[in-house]
């Protein structure tokens, strides 16, 4: 018989946080050091994702043994909420009461994800009204702000909670609010219902500002009472306020709750983080909010996408200003590409610590990412779980301005910081650390610690004092090295990236190599810096960290190593710089170099995208709604093309075909290249060669209008300026952007050279 519980009627109705009553973007951050718990007690999250159950019977004890058998020790499981609660106030345990004790007699944890909406299962059934877009349109999850069935949602999971929190098989609980871990995105999502107007008006508005004329003052507006003020969509006057009062409700509705879980249960809580930092406009996903509160309630952080350099990066600085914990989870991507970007999240593991939590492999489903991706996963845990020490963080800030996301429309633009992070790091593979405005405001960092600040999107109020204070402000990438020494030389960025943790008593170092291109190997040398590993001066070499013998090498004049290195796609490898010098015997190569030439000309057509030739059509075959750049293969005039997407088939207002180059290449190295295009002339139609520049992901190259003849023609171009960093989306070096996105664009195929013939 299902195990029922009957919950209490009583509603308590939301309070605003006291914090927000002064301004609309406070945080609830005290300064460094005065947080609730510390998160340093919590155990690692060494995890995979599971649905609730295995089509419709619980996990079993095989299952789950097999599972820790990998090197486990939990599984992530989605609870369905109409399932749990299939009426309000009624609940029903047993099935996962089976599961938990499936999984204590596997010896393996189980972590419930607790979702309002957005996954199978929920919100409950008897939820039924949903959220209104800002174009008037039916969103996806409950009003977020209906304050009844908020309640019934922190309810539900409380009352699960508590049920479950002294069970030897509860690992703990995954919090999440609004759809899956998005928050309150206006992509679908909504914000616009009457009761988020209603909240706007009647609370928010009046205790923010206090009166309707403090907020004339601040806005230059004369309205009368507050609810004149408009809810406004993005794009419309005082949409900035409205954007506020989103951020602020997803601080304020993660506080309750986290709050409202903490009085039932001291277990591990986690957060998700889902999406990227261009998403922060839109959806409420702004890194420190999550950060304060996790510090506050003693929480680890998830964070998706964490394939992403640029993200894990920024993720691993703030684990080490709020002190909180930082667990790693990875959405995979096509199949193509699957193995190349599996190998890239598990490397970037070491970004976070000392405050490393663990990984966390999603999903664990039957799909192609089980074949693919899951064995890799399994078996670099063991080398994951063995790293100890801390990322070399240098006193050199990367820093970069959230206020947009608040809706300040004076903000600096979020849309590519993300990846000049990433094309930094890659570029000069050094520790700087990542800082952002919030961190800032919130005191968990002070700018002024910092040797030097290089601003991603502008110069606001904290970069100029921090300057007006004397300290030195860059002003392009490459004055970085000045300040925060490479710890490793490549042969070709964007092929091989280095991560490495470095021993508290600063004699040692692990690192993990990832070879990450899904289309060309590495070829070439590893040049190790024990300065920019934050090392004890001395000699170092390095070694094998599998087989400890030492690797063949060359010592460096800084007293590192350099490391012949040969790689194929998609592969990890582990070293160690250890003290002193090579052993005797140790192999001394004739030549040891990272500035190896590679091709002079590169290209690929239509029939022949493998890579083979030096350059690669990304995105051939995706079919996703949104996507600028997908192509499809086709055949015209005779000959095979590749075939933008158009506005109608996207749902975009712009088309482009993405190209890759072999950064082992020479022109992927050179400021100027010629660029040769075959392409299918007709009216209308045209296209612009945009490539990352210095500074400028899409420096604007020449554009070709063709006579419109309807026949194939070649065009031949001069780019200069490059610096190709893989910095544009599908990390593509350059882009042949439509010159009419209705229309589709056709391409046989490009070459691009150097001078050097």
């Amino acid at each position: 018989m299902p195990h029922t519980s009957k919950r209490s009627g009583r509603r308590t109705a939301p309070l605003l946080a006291a914090a927000a009553v002064v301004a609309a973007s406070a945080c609830l951050v005290s300064p460094a050091g005065a947080a609730t718990g510390s998160a340093t007690g919590a155990p690692k999250l060494w995890a995979t994702q599971l649905q609730f159950d295995d089509n419709g019977t619980p996990w079993s004890v095989a299952q789950f043994q097999a599972i820790k058998a990998k090197g486990m020790n939990s599984v992530e499981i989605n609870m369905p909420w109409t399932q749990i609660e299939p009426s309000k106030g009624t609940f029903d345990f047993s099935e996962l009461d089976t599961e938990l004790a499936n999984a204590t007699a596997a010896g393996i944890r189980i972590v419930p994800i607790f979702w309002q909406a957005g996954w199978r299962g929920s919100p409950a059934a008897w939820i039924t009204d949903t959220e209104t877009t800002s174009t008037g349109g039916t969103g996806i999850a409950p009003p977020w702000w209906n304050l009844t069935e908020q309640q019934d949602y922190f309810d539900y999971v409380t009352a699960t909670v508590a049920h479950i929190t002294h069970n030897p098989g509860y690992g703990g609980s995954i919090l999440n609010y609004g759809r899956l871990d998005a928050q309150w995105s206006d992509n679908g999502d909504g914000g616009w219902a009457t009761a988020d107007i209603d909240y706007f008006h009647q609370h928010w508005l009046p205790q923010t500002y206090r009166t309707i004329a403090r907020f004339n003052s601040a806005n230059g507006t004369a309205y009368t009472s507050f609810d004149q003020v408009p809810a406004a969509a993005p794009g419309q006057p005082l949409a900035g306020v409205y954007q506020d009062f989103r951020q602020w409700s997803v601080l304020d509705t993660y506080d309750r709750l986290t709050a409202a879980v903490r009085k039932v249960s001291s277990g591990p809580l986690y957060y998700y983080f889902g999406g990227h930092i261009s998403n922060a406009p839109d959806i409420g996903n702004l890194p420190d909010v999550f950060f304060t509160l996790a510090r506050k309630y003693n929480l680890t952080i998830i964070e998706d996408a964490a394939q992403s350099p640029g993200l894990t990066l920024t993720f691993g600085s703030l684990a080490n200003a709020y002190h909180v914990k930082l667990a790693q989870e990875w959405t995979a991507p096509v199949d193509a590409e699957m193995p190349a970007q599996a190998v890239q999240w598990i490397s970037n593991y070491g970004m976070g610590l000392p405050y490393g939590g663990g990984e966390d492999f999603f999903i664990h489903d039957g799909t192609s990412k089980d074949v693919i991706a899951y064995p890799i996963y399994t078996a670099a845990l063991s080398q994951l779980q063995g790293l100890k020490g801390s990322y070399p963080q240098q006193p050199v800030a990367v820093y970069f301005d959230y206020s947009k996301a608040w809706g300040n429309p004076d903000g600096g633009s979020l849309s590519n910081v993300e990846n000049e992070i990433t094309a930094l790091w890659s570029r000069h593979q050094s520790g700087f650390t990542v800082v952002t405005s919030d961190e800032v405001k919130n005191h968990a960092v002070d700018l002024g610690k910092f040797r030097a600040v290089l601003p991603l999107n502008g110069e606001d109020a904290n970069v100029t004092a921090y300057q007006k204070s004397g300290g030195t402000v860059l002003t392009n990438g490459d004055q970085l090295t000045q300040y925060a020494p490479a710890y490793a030389d490549l042969s070709s960025a964007h092929a091989l990236q280095v991560v490495p943790t470095t021993a508290s008593d600063h004699r040692s170092a692990q690192l993990v190599l990832a070879e990450i291109n899904p289309y060309f190997r590495y070829d070439g040398a590893v040049v190790l810096h024990p300065a920019g590993l934050n090392l004890a001066a001395g000699r170092y070499h390095a070694v094998d960290a599998a087989t400890g013998k030492a690797l063949p090498q060359v010592a460096e004049p800084d007293g590192g190593a350099c490391v012949p290195l040969s790689l194929a796609t998609a592969t990890l490898a582990e070293w160690k710089l250890l003290p002193g010098p090579a052993p005797a015997g140790t192999p001394v190569p004739a030549s040891c170099s990272t500035t190896a030439g590679g091709a002079t000309t590169i290209g690929a057509t239509a029939d022949s995208n493998d890579g083979s030739s030096g350059v690669v059509f990304q995105n051939v075959g995706a079919t996703g709604a949104g996507a600028d750049g997908n192509l499809t293969t086709t055949t015209i005039g005779g000959q095979s093309a590749y075939q933008t997407w158009t506005t109608a088939q996207t749902g975009v207002g712009s088309a482009n075909a993405y190209l890759q180059l072999d950064p082992g290449s020479a022109v992927a190295r050179a400021a100027t290249v010629t660029l040769t295009v075959t392409y299918w002339s007709q009216a209308g139609q045209g296209f612009t060669a945009q490539y990352d520049a210095t500074d400028n992901p899409y420096q604007n190259g020449p554009t070709v209008t063709g006579s419109g003849s309807g026949s194939w023609q070649t065009a031949t171009l001069t780019l200069t300026g490059a610096q190709f960093d893989e910095a544009q989306n599908l990390q593509a070096d350059l882009r042949l952007a439509a010159t009419d996105p209705s229309l589709p664009l056709y391409i046989h195929s490009v070459q691009l050279s150097t001078g050097d013939q």
